[in-house]
């Protein structure tokens, strides 16, 4: 990987585009980082799958000598220079503005609070709300009044409540609102010159830090061209795959990992599984289809003699802190548990013995480029 670009406090580039991606990895740090600690179960998968006699309960179809097709990967000027664009972008910072007046697009920090015949109405006052001059998001006439008011100031205006408004009670009703206006959030952006490049980079040139982006979108695209092939010649081992007969006491732990899984996955848009209408039939077919790999990975591992060694885990951990951008002390802080921990809880072990039969695989298979 190339240098790694530096984070300052004035540029924060995501983590995202400071390290070489991994999808599955960046997927489970975004969606499910905060999934640990919420009452599911763990479980060893070497020694829960270690005493199976696969003979008798799965046929794995055919992984060696399989054909799949590689991407080559080219990267241009212009993949460079839109990279670069967005890396730009994205370094945009906001900061606390108590100057001036305000103005349409501004996002303004208010307190408000409105009555009606003088008296105060539930859902009327408000502090430190956060408010887009714009947006559309309080009543008609609101946000307009606040425009050319000065920072600082309290303001009060006079509004009418629209009369299809959703409430009974204030629909069609005048209302005064008072109005103090703390700040606004004002967008500080960057250009691309010399000094954007010093804060994210220890690049002495443009031609330099441009040279180091082609490589790392290279890189980046080499490595997506790889993951693609793996999973292309896995989905054909699973195709031609066929379970025999599910163990009863792993499809049990199974449908109990998927209820466990999209439980919190639901409870992070608060919501539940049963109102997004999974059923226990959903249950077990996503059980199943989940078990059927897992099987299909033990037995191949067993038959090649692919071991999981503590570096292969190690190198997952290190992975898993490099693309969440922390140190283990504050992967532990923020998650809550040691980042070893977090994997056995969120079930991510298994993926590291599939990356070992993935690479199995692909080594032995007969790959052409295009």
């Amino acid at each position: 990987m190339s240098k790694k670009r530096k984070v300052i406090e004035e540029v924060k580039i995501p983590w995202y585009r400071k390290v070489k991606r991994s999808t599955w990895i960046m997927t489970a740090i975004i969606a499910a980082i905060v999934i640990a600690g919420a009452g599911i179960i763990i479980y060893d998968h070497v020694d829960t799958y270690s005493k199976i006699n696969y003979d008798k309960v799965i046929k794995v179809g055919k992984y060696e000598g399989l054909k799949g097709t590689l991407t080559t990967v080219k990267v241009s000027n212009k993949d460079v220079q839109d990279e670069i664009k967005q890396r730009v972008k994205d370094a945009a910072t906001t900061k606390t503005v108590k100057k001036g007046t305000v103005k349409k697009g501004d996002t303004v920090v208010i307190d408000y609070v409105g009555r009606i015949d003088g008296k105060k109405f539930d859902g009327g006052s408000a502090k430190q709300q956060e408010l887009k001059i714009g947006s559309g998001k309080m009543i008609p006439g609101f946000e307009k009044a606040l425009i050319g008011q000065k920072i600082g100031d309290t303001c009060t205006i006079n509004v009418t409540f629209p009369k299809d408004y959703q409430s009974k009670d204030l629909a069609g009703k005048d209302a005064e609102f008072e109005i103090t206006i703390h700040s606004k959030k004002q967008k500080v952006k960057y250009k691309y010159d010399m000094d954007f490049i010093k804060k994210v980079s220890d690049c002495k040139t443009k031609k330099e830090y441009e040279k180091s982006v082609k490589k790392e979108l290279k890189e980046e695209a080499e490595e997506q061209a790889e993951s693609s092939l793996k999973e292309e010649l896995w989905a054909q081992v699973l195709e031609k795959t066929k379970v025999k007969k599910y163990p009863k006491d792993l499809l049990k732990q199974e449908i109990e990992i998927q209820k466990a899984q999209y439980a919190n996955m639901a409870s992070q848009y608060g919501t539940t599984p049963e109102a997004l209408g999974i059923t226990e039939d959903q249950y077990k077919t996503f059980a199943k289809d989940s078990l059927k790999e897992k099987l299909a990975l033990h037995a191949i591992a067993k038959k090649e003699h692919i071991k999981v060694k503590r570096s292969d885990k190690q190198e997952f951990y290190d992975e898993i802190l490099e693309n969440s951008d922390m140190t283990e002390d504050q992967f532990e802080e923020v998650v809550g548990m040691s980042v070893e921990d977090y994997v056995k809880a969120n079930y991510y072990d298994i993926q590291i013995l599939r990356n070992k039969v993935l690479d199995f695989v692909r080594e032995n298979a007969k790959v052409t480029e295009k």
